[in-house]
Formats: C-alpha cells, structure tokens, sequence
C-alpha cells in the first residue's frame, strides 16, 4: 500500500546517513590498520574487465586521475546500497509484522534489528562481493587476510546497523504522512495503515538528479581539460615528420655536452622526494608497512629459499645508483618522469644466495597492497636492477614503497614495484596486474623528450635572449643528442647537453634563443647513445608507452 513507500523512503534515508558513516569508518580502518576496502576491489575489478580501448579512451579524457573519479563514484553507490539496503530492511520488518499480526504493536526498530542487518550484509559481502571481485571468500585472497577482512567487514556493519536503527526511529517521528501531527498523536495505531504520500523525493526524482549531477559533472571534467591542454596544445605536421624520419643513426652522434644556464622552469637535475611522481592502482590508499613485522619472502624455483626481515635487508651489501623512472602512463611531455639517488640490494645477490632451479625463466614480485609483476631472469640479474632501500639519502618513503621497492632500469615505472613481500622464481610466463588489464609485458622505456621551459602558450619578449630546455630520457641508453624546431619540424637545432648522473637517468637539455615578433610553434626530439632516434608517430600510452614529438606554441611580441 502507499504506507510502504513511507517506510522505504524513511529507511532508505537512515541507511544513506548511517552509510555515510560506516563508509568513512571502512576507510580509516583500511588506512589505518589495513582493512578491507571495497571500493578498492570494486575499482579492480572494474579496471580489469574494462575494454582497454575503454581504458585508454578514459585515460586521455579525464586524464592521471582517473581513478580518483572511479572511487568516488564507487564510494556514493556503496553508500547508495547501504540506503537501499536500509529501505528494504523497513519494508521487509514491515511485511514480518504484519503477517504475524505485531504490525501494530511494534512501530519502532530496536538494536536487534541492527545487529540481524549488519548480519545480512556482512554474509553478502563476505560470501557473494567479494569472490565476484576476485578477492575469494571473505577476502581470503587478499594480503590482509581472511581474519581481518572479517573483522574489519563486521565492524563497518555493526557501525551502520547500530546507527541506522536510532536514525530511523527518529525519522519515522519527524516524517509524518496525510494527517496532522495532532491526529496522529490521536490516533497513532491508525496511522500507519492510512495513504501517506509522505515527504522528500521520490526515488524517481532521486535517481534523476543522480544522473544529472554525474552528466554534468564528467562534461565539466571533459571541459576542463580541453581548455587547459587541449586549446593550448598544437599537433606537429606528423605525416612530414614521419616521412623525414630514420630510426636509427650509425655511428651515434658524439654527445654535444657543455655548460647550461639554469633556465627558470627547468627541472632540477635530481628530483627531491616530496615532488617525485607517486602512481600506484590503488584508488584511495596505499599501504602502510610496518619495518618491524616486515619481511621479505624468497622462494619458489629455488634451491634454498630463505626470508629477511627488515634489520637483515639494511646490512646486506649495497650499491648506489642514479635513476630515473617514467610511469607507462605518461603522455609525450607529461609529469610522471622524476630522478632520484637510490641505494639498496642487488637482486642478483639475492637470487645468487637462493639458487635459481635450471629451466626458471622470470621472477614475480609481489607487493602488500596485492600488485603483482614480473621481469625475465635475465633482467633481474642485471648488477643496476636493485631492492632500494634509500632515496636521496633518506629512508624510503612510504608513498614510494617502504621499507622496500624494486629498482629495474629500462623498465617503465609499473616494473618498479613498492611494498615488496615476496620474490618468488618461476618457470612460467607470468603476467601480473596490469598486464592482464592490456598493458606490455617487457614494456621497455620509449625514448622521449620534453620542453620545460618556455609553457605553451607562453608569449615572450620580441628580440630579448632566452633559452627552451627541458629534459630527453631513454631508460638505460643515455642521450646523445637532443634538437630543437622553432618552425613547425622545417629545420633543426642541435641543443647543449647537461653530462648526465648517469646512463639511467635523463639528460637536461638547453637551447639559447633570441626570437623576432611572430608565433611560433616549438618541436623536441632526441636520440639514444646507440643511434636510436625518438619516433614521431604519435602513439597513446596503452599498451607500450606513449609516443611522439613533445609540441609547444608560443607568441613572441
């Protein structure tokens, strides 16, 4: 009857405010204590089963933070469940009662009724969301493990039944129906049978705006990222470029090193540590490891499998090395490129001591926040591909992998793995989680280049000297060369080189310039100490890595 359209919306609203808290009380715990977090598995799962065309496309619209949008999306349906869940609640009790003939004797929930919900939903997402999102039973697929994913499920359940019950009481007093207060008061046993069209909006109404707001909210997204890069950012002539293009120069040009200015804009040589790029899948939260209960497991395709704990990795022999690394993610003049100083522990040392089985062919890196990748043998026993336990001179910092993360040159970042628990050796072709999600498997560093300085769109002083610098990166091949265009890829110049840190790390590149009035639009390219030379083919991110000419326009006045 119409009553129960009273008793759902009453019942949705309570567990909407209850869900709102128990959602927030599911968070800190995961942060906190590492707890289960659904939106988390939920977002997983959605990126695993998503087309990678989808995935891309996603990727170039909205851009590195994609995800952020996909968790909160996540995070106001799981609240939106817990609202229905509430709604349907009221109306089953209701039915109960009813058949039972208590309909009018009990109007108001007690905490019982809190403690069979949070029941209720705990078994259904112990025992039918999480084994759907690959997580198993319970969680028990998961690094925190079957124990506390139960525990940390039946907290956030009992937190939003407790509270959905007094909320619900109280809406039910405050959200009367047709009749007056006063009749109500009158005739209270009545009440609840009479046709009560109640107040608020109806779940049609609610679910409109829902769409709505959504719509809006993505075009606004789309917008903002057409007007500050799309608008300001000019495509090179490609199909010239690519016909004048040649792969690859033999013998490789000596490098052009020399003395650079330090051109305001350019990145500094080493990237300090609270402004090295952090990309990770989690959507939310990273893993906090504790050093203390921390150890790091080798194992499988080995003769002496062993484990260490955080004190022994720090007095293991270590080596020190310059490197920078690049997110496979990045697009052509993109942020998530940084340089830092590492120090840690040969991996080969590790598997030396071990005793890799004849016929072992790769070796699995898995992480606390459960990532998973995997390198060729023969990479990980390459002397630079190290377990770093140091930055820049200080501990590892957390939102970088502590106490532990991988170091494989020429590898794109996602190699690179953080939180490190366990190594293990195997015989198979192992595909860990983002290949699985259509991304390279052997995923070498393309060569790129960047201009820092001057911005697009920048407009400068007519016939006054500056400088276009940046930075060109190859993996572990070194620059030897790095030119410059200033009219559209018709001519080049060769620019001065920065002696680099390293041959892992990027190369500052400078080229002093002194413009006439007019637009311009400004090309970078580079080449490899082996002689390879930067594609101009335009290719996104997914699956093996960007590539093409970074391109800027500037006016000069």
């Amino acid at each position: 009857g119409p009553s129960n359209g009273r008793r759902f919306r009453i019942g949705f609203l309570a567990g909407l405010a209850a869900g709102v808290v128990a959602s927030g009380v599911m968070l800190f715990a995961s942060v906190a204590y590492g707890g289960v977090s659904l939106p988390e598995e939920l977002g997983s799962e959605i990126t695993a089963l998503m087309p990678p065309g989808m995935f891309e496309y996603l990727h170039q619209l909205i851009g590195g933070d994609a995800k952020v949008y996909l968790f909160y999306i996540i995070l106001v349906g799981q609240c939106l469940v817990f609202a229905l869940s509430g709604g349907l609640y009221n109306l089953v009790v209701a039915r109960i009662l009813a058949a039972s003939g208590k309909a009018r004797t009990k109007r108001q929930l007690d905490w019982l009724d809190g403690v069979l919900l949070a029941g209720a939903l705990w078994l259904l997402t112990g025992l039918l969301f999480l084994p759907v999102t690959g997580a198993g039973i319970f969680g028990a697929q998961l690094s925190s493990g079957l124990q506390s994913t139960m525990l940390s499920l039946a907290i956030v359940g009992l937190v939003f039944g407790l509270l959905f019950v007094p909320i619900q009481n109280w809406l039910a007093t405050r959200m009367p129906g047709k009749r007056s207060n006063q009749a109500i008061a009158v005739k209270q046993a009545e009440a609840d049978e009479d046709d009560e069209p109640g107040i608020g909006l109806s779940r049609r109404d609610l679910f409109k705006q829902g769409v709505i707001i959504a719509g809006v909210a993505l075009l606004g997204v789309g917008a903002w990222r057409f007007i500050t890069e799309g608008a300001g950012t000019a495509s090179a002539p490609v199909t010239k470029l690519v016909k004048q293009f040649k792969s690859k120069i033999v013998p490789p040009p000596v490098p052009n090193y020399g003395a650079i200015q330090p051109a305001q804009g350019l990145s500094p040589e080493v990237t300090s540590n609270d402004q090295f790029y952090i990309v990770s899948k989690n959507l939310f939260s990273d893993p906090t490891v504790a050093a203390a209960s921390w150890n790091l497991t080798v194992y499988g395709e080995v003769e002496h499998p062993f484990e260490l704990s955080y004190q022994q990795m720090l007095a293991q022999p270590m080596k020190q090395q310059y490197e920078s690394l690049m997110c496979i993610s990045n697009d052509v003049g993109g942020q998530y490129m940084s340089n830092a100083l590492w120090e840690g522990v040969p991996l080969a040392d590790l598997l030396h001591r071990a005793g890799v089985k004849p016929g072992a062919s790769k070796v699995v890196f898995y992480a606390a926040d459960d990532y998973s990748d995997s390198i060729h043998l023969s990479k990980a026993l390459e002397p630079t591909t190290l377990l770093a336990v140091r930055m820049n001179k200080a501990t590892l910092p957390q939102g970088h992998g502590f106490p532990v993360r991988m170091l494989v040159p020429g590898i794109y970042g996602m190699k690179h793995c953080k939180w490190l628990t366990r190594i293990e050796v195997v015989n198979t072709n192992y595909q860990g989680y983002w290949q699985q999600r259509g991304w390279s498997d052997a995923a070498p560093v393309r060569l790129t280049s960047r201009i820092d300085t001057p911005l697009t769109g920048a407009t400068l002083t007519a016939n006054k000297p500056t400088y276009i610098a940046g930075v060109a990166f190859s993996g572990n091949k070194g620059i030897s060369e790095v030119d410059v265009s200033v009219d559209d890829g018709q001519t080049w110049r060769r620019a001065t080189l920065k002696h680099p840190l390293s041959d892992l790390t990027w190369v500052l590149w400078e080229l002093d310039w002194q413009p006439g009035a007019g637009n311009y639009t400004v090309l970078v390219r580079a080449v490899d100490l082996e002689g390879n030379v930067q594609d101009p083919n335009e290719a996104p991110p997914l699956p093996n890595g960007s590539s093409g000419y970074h391109t800027i326009v500037v006016s000069v006045s």
